[in-house]
């Protein structure tokens, strides 16, 4: 199954939509068919993603949180429950969020236009996901 982040003109930036429905489509992946062996996450375009877009962030508090209701919206919480690896297939910005992302998968594959960066700091930000 592959499964791609797809706002390649925003670089893949994610905001509280994509956050909802790439946890809904991970939490109702069917794996009672025996050909689904992996998970392959990767993004559209140049980059495989460049963080939160931080013209409509998803709510940090949200997306930290351990309820049950918080956890059922959280990407990283639903790619942890999977009963298959996560293959991040990684090309160009891989950063903040996104960095975080990668790092939730169990198998990283960069090319050599990948990046990554972790600018929490820059921007005043915590860690949501690890």
């Amino acid at each position: 199954i592959v499964l791609s982040l797809n706002r390649p003109d925003r670089l893949n930036c994610f905001n509280t939509e994509v956050c909802i429905l790439l946890s809904k489509l991970l939490r109702n992946l069917d794996f009672d068919d025996d050909n689904v062996v992996a998970v392959i996450l990767t993004g559209e375009g140049s980059s495989f993603c460049a963080g939160a877009d931080l013209a409509n962030p998803p709510n940090p508090l949200t997306q930290s949180s351990d309820l049950p209701e918080d956890l059922a919206m959280n990407p990283v919480y639903q790619m942890s429950t999977l009963k298959v690896p996560v293959i991040g297939a990684i090309q160009g910005h891989c950063v903040t969020g996104g960095f975080e992302l990668a790092l939730a998968c169990d198998i990283l594959v960069g090319d050599s236009t990948t990046k990554f960066r972790d600018t929490h700091v820059k921007f005043g930000l915590a860690p949501c996901w690890g």
